[in-house]
């Protein structure tokens, strides 16, 4: 594999980051990535600790910063700060431009992956996949009317919790935890939408996938996810989730619900509901 480029947009909980870079780090040893870190006007010691724990590798950039300046270093640590929070879409997609690698990976601070070798293994499945589109961790077969995915349709690999029976299986739409996609189909696509501070950005991009004849997958691989480490910070969370929703809605109400469950699984489905 040629490398991945791993982004996370963050803000404040620099605990959760660094142990989030550290794991990173020890799990994928001898395989080729980076880490880029987008900082999204941090309060906290952020901009310190990141800066002070890499300080052998980091290199420190602003917002409008040359991605071919930037490539030409061998650090595997970028730290680039913003001095406001611009929201998750939009610090992706700054982030997205600074990549070195073909294969682009987007996940959260507080995502904890406990397999070795991930990033190679993400990496090679979309390599070896024409087809893919956005490909994770967590995601669901049936979008909803509303935009809501639930219940039995949803697929993961939490460690700990009942896992896939296969490698890997389609899905409508991948989470916003953890989201892979080759960086030509990321720019053709148009990457993150913007207008979705924090919220339904996945599932938007998920469905642009899919309306683009692509496939998005979920892979086998052990993980856990400390749940809102960052959202609990958000003043008025909830509404700005609410606001997203119905705007999702609108762009996409001509194509929910949304649907790649095999008929077996439908009918399978149906009979587990009906029983309990």
């Amino acid at each position: 594999m040629e490398g991945i480029s791993i982004i996370i947009a963050v803000f404040n909980k620099v605990e959760t980051t660094v142990k989030c870079v550290e794991l990173i780090t020890e799990e994928n040893r001898g395989d080729p990535f980076e880490i880029i870190i987008v900082d999204n006007g941090s309060t906290d010691e952020t901009p310190n600790v990141i800066a002070r724990s890499v300080s052998d590798e980091a290199i420190l950039v602003d917002e409008i910063a040359s991605p071919t300046a930037r490539n030409d270093k061998k650090s595997n640590i970028t730290y680039i700060r913003n001095e406001q929070n611009l929201g998750v879409a939009r610090a992706l997609n700054i982030g997205a431009a600074a990549a070195r690698y073909e294969i682009l990976c987007f996940m959260h601070n507080d995502v904890f992956i406990h397999e070795k070798n991930w990033s190679a293994k993400i990496g090679d499945f979309i390599l070896k996949t024409p087809t893919a589109g956005v490909v994770g961790l967590y995601g669901a077969k049936i979008l909803r009317k509303d935009g809501s995915f639930r219940g039995k349709t949803i697929v993961h690999a939490k460690r700990g919790g009942p896992s896939m029976n296969t490698p890997f299986e389609q899905v409508a739409v991948v989470d916003g935890l953890l989201m892979a996609i080759k960086k030509p189909v990321f720019k053709k696509i148009g990457g993150f939408y913007d207008g979705f501070i924090m919220h339904f950005y996945d599932k938007d991009i998920s469905l642009r996938a899919y309306e683009n004849g692509l496939a998005n997958y979920v892979l086998k691989i052990p993980f856990e996810h400390r749940c809102g480490t960052t959202r609990e910070q958000i003043k008025k969370d909830d509404t700005i989730r609410d606001e997203a929703q119905k705007k999702f809605v609108e762009i996409w109400k001509k194509h929910l619900p949304a649907d790649v469950s095999k008929w077996q699984e439908r009918v399978a489905y149906i009979f587990r509901k009906g029983a309990s």
